[in-house]
């Protein structure tokens, strides 16, 4: 057995992978205290966030898992050539089909973030037109790797948390700059309880 069938067998045994997609987890879940996993089969595919034991450490790789969904749905999900039309002068420009009702959003979204977060993405920077979803046909979000991300916890009770990080810019050059998020457990899991476009 050669070792790139070796590794996938050894992700897919560790769930790191759903059958069939041959892609890796998104980042690190095995040795990170509280993680069960954080998957991800394709874009915009990412599996639910499986984090009940919030730590400095396993904080990360839910914020790169929550930065992943929100790219995915800012870009307007798998369209290249998305349908566009325009809205009270604006460019606006409909979402994939798998993203494209109301409810597909809210569920994808609410794979990283709170139900209170997601409804406030979804009124503040989505359109519902003509039975479907859009946005503004523009670019949106930052250049940071939340991937060399540094947390401190600010404070935890068992429902809630407060973290502040210390995010470097991706490449080698640059300033970190800091971001605070709050979190809640739904479910038995934790979710970022403020709205994607304010975190990211």
């Amino acid at each position: 057995m050669n070792k790139k069938m070796l590794i996938g067998s050894l992700a897919l045994s560790l769930g790191l992978v759903s059958a069939g997609s041959g892609a890796l987890a998104a980042s690190p879940a095995v040795g990170i205290e509280g993680v069960r996993t954080v998957a991800v089969s394709a874009p915009g595919k990412e599996g639910p966030a499986t984090i009940n034991n919030l730590t400095e450490k396993s904080i990360i790789p839910l914020m790169v898992h929550a930065k992943a969904i929100y790219a995915y749905a800012s870009r307007g999900g798998s369209e290249f050539n998305p349908e566009l039309f325009n809205y009270n002068t604006v460019e606006y420009r409909y979402l994939s089909s798998d993203l494209g009702s109301k409810q597909q959003l809210m569920n994808y979204i609410k794979r990283a973030y709170t139900h209170n977060a997601a409804a406030f993405y979804l009124q503040t920077q989505f359109l519902e037109y003509n039975g479907r979803m859009a946005q503004p046909n523009v670019d949106l979000g930052n250049t940071l790797d939340y991937s060399r991300a540094t947390a401190r916890m600010v404070s935890k009770t068992a429902q809630t948390a407060v973290f502040e990080l210390s995010v470097p810019p991706v490449g080698t050059t640059g300033v970190n700059e800091n971001v605070v998020v709050k979190l809640k457990k739904v479910s038995g899991y934790w979710r970022i309880d403020v709205s994607p476009a304010t975190v990211f």
